[in-house]
């Protein structure tokens, strides 16, 4: 519910927020309190070697500068239904990757799944043929934000052998903060700070202290309590959140299209996912996961 909410919310923030500006304010914001969090209950830093300190910053500059940046910007320019179905692509590109880099492997369930979800995606993107230069623009960025968020599962992937996720996840977060800033600092001096009302400054709270830091507590909360499979089968649930919310909030415009697309990418991620499960009966292996098991579907 969280995570879902977040794309309607960041579109909401498109008249007074700049896209970059915006992504910088909330991971900083995001990473201060997962610091806080993570120093009051004795936080440490990790102890990995050098390489695995350069895996955990790339993963980082992958899964929050690219991906909020990417991601924000993309909401800005289409509709939050069309960005949230299209960021949910991530555990497809995460299992092409893997399969590039890891040499993990792909079954036939797992391929039809991926066909299935990109079938959806060009249902979506073409919007029953009324291409548009500024929401395609959107669109592509979206995936961008989707592969990046892939990248990130990758490339942090062998770093959970050596460290527990939350740890890793604070750490990545605040490498991934840092670049923002610059990146962010022109935009951030256009906000006009003194202005916002209280329900923007909510608005910028959920959006920041919620959707990354709390929704990423409570998702090792959760992992903690009930199996890694159970929970992960509810971030199917964030594109179709996103695009109740959106719809409700009039941001959204419900088409065959729309809706035919949806299913496609939902149910081929679903398929993707079940087949992941049944072509890894092999140990957990460098990664330190069970098989199937999943990084938090992104800090949205």
């Amino acid at each position: 519910m969280i995570w879902g909410g977040s794309y309607p919310a960041i579109k909401a923030t498109q008249p007074f927020f700049p896209p970059l500006a915006f992504a910088a304010f909330r991971c900083v914001v995001a990473a201060a309190i997962l610091l806080a969090v993570g120093l009051v209950a004795g936080l440490r830093a990790p102890a990995l070697r050098g390489p695995d300190w350069a895996r955990l910053v790339v993963a980082g500059i992958f899964g929050n500068t690219l991906f909020h940046g990417l991601m924000v910007t993309g909401i800005h320019r289409t509709s939050p239904a069309h960005a949230a179905l299209l960021v949910a692509l991530s555990p497809v590109f995460a299992a092409l990757l893997a399969r590039l880099l890891l040499a993990e492997p792909l079954g036939r369930r797992r391929l039809t799944g991926i066909a299935l979800a990109f079938l959806g995606v060009l249902v979506i993107v073409m919007r029953g043929g009324h291409l548009d230069a500024g929401t395609w623009t959107g669109d592509l960025l979206s995936l961008g934000a989707s592969v990046a968020w892939a990248a990130y599962t990758v490339v942090g992937k062998p770093v959970l052998a050596r460290a527990d996720a939350r740890t890793a996840t604070t750490w990545a977060t605040v490498a991934g903060a840092l670049p923002l800033l610059p990146l962010g600092a022109p935009g951030l001096r256009t906000v006009e700070w003194s202005r916002l009302t209280v329900g923007r400054w909510a608005l910028l709270g959920y959006l920041s202290a919620g959707t990354i830091a709390l929704a990423n507590l409570l998702w090792y909360w959760a992992l903690a309590r009930a199996a890694t499979a159970r929970v992960a089968s509810f971030s199917y649930l964030i594109p179709v959140v996103a695009t109740v919310a959106a719809i409700a909030a009039g941001q959204e415009t419900v088409t065959v299209a729309l809706v035919a697309g949806a299913a496609a990418v939902v149910g081929g991620i679903a398929l993707a996912q079940r087949g992941a499960g049944a072509s890894a009966r092999a140990p957990a292996g460098a990664a330190g996961r069970a098989p199937g098991e999943r990084s938090p579907p992104g800090a949205r």
